[in-house]
């Protein structure tokens, strides 16, 4: 069987290298073949968190046809100056049949100003045609073509539309295509100048789209239940760990979503490019689809567990889509929101059971947390003024913030423990639950070091991430971390 598939590969290589020496045309779809996304969909994608109600109305065009669509997305939806994933190994192809004396064309059912634009950065294509009138796609694309180039050409597609095309083509290159329709354009009998694959989604990749590693930051959920003291209550344990899964559920969720919505801005990103989605190792309808999902499961599990819950995880959700539709780029008032939802996955702790909300956890909260994303921009604003980064623009901030942001953030920390001092005070007096709590004494102590260290290495510019997960790894962290655990059960 190796060695008849062998022998198929040898008598496809003599009919490529016999094609080639005709010098076919080499004519190149763009979405999902050239870019590993759909242009169309980058458009919806950007006009839901820009302009949603004029993409609701463009909607309205596909009654027309689906060029009447893309038309009316592409008047409003500028993707001109967008950021789109280029499928690296199919580029450094063209350019090896280019220099072997190739004309290569492009031409997509995309709208025709994205297709210039892509054509122009690139700069090895003769021509660069697009929809207008017509939808060029499936069978009006294999008329174009076959009308345009009657000596034959080489056709690079991905889809099972693409099909009726690679009829009428004297060679047939695949990228990114599906098993079966690969399968079929196998079938036509034409020779298979070259296959490129798209990038993997792997487990991990799939997991960092979910931020898996930050669900850690969820765990404040069982706060109130700790410090309540009601860890021999079964029933609400059993809540509160429903409660934990359905978080998790819309924290995954809202990422996926903030994702999409950075599309552009993480393409740009040294590292963040990398992304799932912004790669394009997960496709923006699958990003959508599977949000959708999330958000419904955990808030149909959330009205059942309780409707209280339910609401505490609906502010959450707003708040969260607020940010990540523009209060993310208000100086200070993003850290606060940062903040608040913090402080808001405790209130869903508290309204679980019903007992008194907890004024001083909850004071506690918005000046603590608040100081720990404070942190994370003082650093960044650090290291631009070192290396004359702009990565502040979107962000609102200035280099000349950093006296600021260093002023409100320890005055802030000192603010989280001068909360937990009185609290303290107020548990030393008689009739309350801890037997020895004098030892809680210790903790400001405990506290105070860590966030002095946090601060200590925001200033140099050496916190590497936000100071919660950097907090999980730091081995410092996680021994004062210990030294107050054992405070707490020894006070217990």
């Amino acid at each position: 069987m190796q060695e008849a598939a062998r022998r198929d590969s040898d008598v496809d290589g003599a009919k490529s290298s016999e094609l080639s020496a005709n010098r076919f045309p080499i004519v190149v779809d763009l979405d999902d073949t050239l870019i590993v996304t759909d242009t169309l969909y980058e458009q919806i994608a950007i006009g839901l968190f820009t302009k949603p109600l004029r993409v609701v109305s463009a909607f309205a065009r596909l009654a027309r046809g689906r060029a009447a669509l893309k038309a009316a997305l592409a008047h409003e939806i500028d993707l001109t100056h967008v950021e789109l994933p280029i499928r690296q190994d199919l580029v450094h192809w063209l350019h090896e049949q280019a220099e072997r004396g190739h004309e290569i064309h492009l031409c997509s059912a995309a709208s025709q100003p994205i297709v210039e634009t892509v054509a122009k950065r690139l700069g090895i294509f003769a021509s660069a045609v697009g929809s207008s009138q017509a939808n060029l796609k499936g069978k009006s694309k294999a008329n174009y073509l076959k009308g345009r180039f009657p000596e034959g050409f080489v056709y690079v597609g991905d889809s099972s539309a693409d099909l009726a095309v690679w009829k009428e083509a004297s060679a047939i290159v695949l990228a990114g295509t599906a098993p079966s329709v690969a399968k079929t354009a196998r079938g036509l009998g034409k020779p298979i100048e070259a296959e490129f694959q798209n990038p993997s989604l792997s487990v991990k990749n799939f997991l960092k789209a979910l931020r898996v590693h930050h669900w850690s930051k969820n765990v404040l959920i069982f706060l109130p239940l700790i410090l309540g003291h009601a860890w021999n209550d079964i029933p609400l344990i059993i809540h509160t760990m429903l409660a934990f899964i359905c978080l998790l559920m819309v924290t995954s969720a809202t990422y996926l979503l903030n994702d999409i919505a950075d599309l552009d801005a993480d393409r740009r990103h040294w590292s963040k490019r990398n992304r799932a989605l912004a790669s394009g190792r997960m496709s923006i309808p699958f990003g959508f689809a599977l949000s959708g999902t999330l958000l419904v499961v955990a808030f149909l599990s959330a009205i059942i567990i309780t409707p209280v819950f339910a609401a505490a995880l609906g502010s959450y959700l707003v708040i969260t889509g607020s940010y990540s539709l523009g209060l993310k780029r208000i100086p200070l008032l993003d850290t606060l929101i940062i903040g608040v939802l913090f402080t808001i996955r405790l209130v869903m702790g508290i309204v679980l059971f019903s007992q008194p909300s907890p004024a001083w956890l909850l004071t506690f909260s918005v000046f603590f947390f608040f100081s720990l994303a404070v942190a994370k921009r003082h650093t960044e604003i650090v290291r631009a003024a070192v290396t004359g980064s702009h990565s502040l623009a979107s962000r609102g901030y200035r280099v000349e913030d950093a006296p600021l942001t260093l002023t409100l953030g320890v005055s802030s920390a000192i603010a989280s423990l001068v909360v937990l001092v009185l609290f303290i005070i107020g548990e030393m007096l008689p009739a309350h639950v801890y037997n020895h709590p004098q030892i809680l004494a210790g903790m400001p102590l405990i506290l105070s070091i860590w966030l002095g260290r946090i601060w200590l290495l925001a200033h140099r510019g050496d916190m590497n991430d936000d100071p919660v997960s950097f907090a999980l790894r730091d081995r410092t962290s996680l021994i004062l971390g210990g030294f107050a655990a054992l405070l707490f059960l020894a006070a217990l």
